[in-house]
């Protein structure tokens, strides 16, 4: 009865609601949270006070929940605020920023639309267009990111997306007209400079692609996607000094590739410096003789067995001995043709080419035991 009472009087209106209870928002105390960081008392100061329908005191909220990264609260917050004012920027900004952070672009993309035709000034589209990039929306991204340039060319994120996406096209001659009237501007934009060095070279500037090679190198940055297309320039420009000076670099930086270095070793070859070519040449097949491969093609080998593919399973399992010696892959290899091809003679060649190598190199006691026994069975117990 007192349930129903209670009731009735809320919806006559006589108990005051908590919006009329709520005492007002101090916005110097909010302000001195944020400047002391304090993030979370300054969501539970506004949660004491805020008012559901005042769209001013929702985003504050939805701010400072932001701030203290507790997206989940920030989201539901700016949702609130959206459902009383759809055209409200700053929670539309709020929630697509979110969004990205958390790799989920296709929830962002409405909110960076609404503020594209909210205010459709180069920033918005700039967000938009990398919002559907990250969604793999390829063709719309590339719409958005024309128009963002088109407003605000000296923007360096957008020329040097610009500039990758005519690469992609293999539209040289365009990436370069995006990038050249930058360049002039400010001929020291990592961000630019990176898909310039690409573009000489595929346009066959070679000394351009060396010349900013040499900017990106004073500036010490690492990116070895841009100098292994400055050690080509350098080749087939004949710089071969120069060639030798960016593996040199990189390898200072111990940061190296194999394709950097064959440039350098050939760079060598044609100073005559043949003993040093023959050092990187080494160190190139080294790289290529990686460790990681053995297991690669041990992998290979085991999921073309689970696909019943014996002859390509003993095919990987082969090259991984040839690359790496490891005894094991000898007893692997006669293990398909004992038990799956059913070839014995053939086994038995490859389990004694295991034990013969077991002796010196990797021993499996058990695995040695089970191919001495398995040999012996394979002779007729002999």
């Amino acid at each position: 009865m007192r349930t129903c009472f209670y009731v009735l009087l809320l919806c006559l209106g006589i108990l005051n609601t908590r919006a009329q209870q709520a005492p007002e928002i101090d916005q110097a105390v909010v302000m001195n949270y944020f400047q002391d960081q304090q993030y979370t008392a300054a969501i539970a100061y506004l949660q004491s006070r805020i008012q559901p329908d005042n769209v001013r005191q929702l985003a504050l909220l939805g701010y400072a929940c932001y701030l203290a990264g507790k997206w989940p609260d920030a989201i539901h917050t700016y949702q609130q605020l959206l459902q009383q004012d759809s055209t409200y920027k700053p929670a539309h900004q709020y929630l697509g920023s979110i969004y990205m952070q958390q790799e989920q672009p296709a929830l962002a993309i409405p909110h960076y639309r609404m503020l594209a035709a909210l205010q459709p000034q180069a920033g918005s589209y700039k967000q938009l267009s990398f919002a559907f990039f990250a969604a793999r929306e390829t063709d719309s991204g590339f719409v958005y990111l024309q128009r963002a340039y088109a407003l605000n060319p000296l923007d360096s994120k957008v020329v040097a997306r610009m500039a990758e996406e005519w690469l992609d096209r293999q539209r040289y001659n365009a990436a370069d007209s995006v990038l050249q009237p930058y360049l002039a501007k400010d001929s020291l934009q990592t961000s630019v400079l990176i898909p310039a060095v690409k573009t000489a070279y595929f346009l066959k500037d070679y000394p351009q692609a060396i010349a900013l090679g040499q900017r990106l190198m004073r500036q010490q940055v690492i990116s070895l996607t841009a100098y292994s297309f400055v050690a080509a320039a350098c080749y087939y420009a004949k710089h071969y000094q120069e060639c030798i000076y960016v593996n040199d670099f990189l390898t200072q930086a111990n940061m190296n590739t194999e394709t950097i270095m064959y440039y350098a070793a050939m760079a060598c070859t044609q100073l005559k410096d043949y003993t040093r070519s023959n050092q990187l040449l080494q160190q190139c097949v080294d790289l290529a003789k990686s460790k990681s491969l053995d297991d690669y093609y041990t992998a290979m080998g085991a999921n073309y067995e689970g696909l019943h593919a014996y002859t390509k399973a003993t095919a990987c399992l082969d090259t991984a001995y040839y690359l790496f010696k490891a005894p094991l892959r000898q007893y692997s290899i006669g293990r398909i043709y004992d038990h799956y091809l059913q070839k014995p003679a053939t086994a038995q060649r490859y389990y004694r080419r295991y034990l013969q190598l077991a002796r010196t190199k990797e021993n499996e006691p058990a695995i040695t035991l089970y191919v001495r026994q398995r040999l012996k069975e394979m002779q007729g117990g002999k």
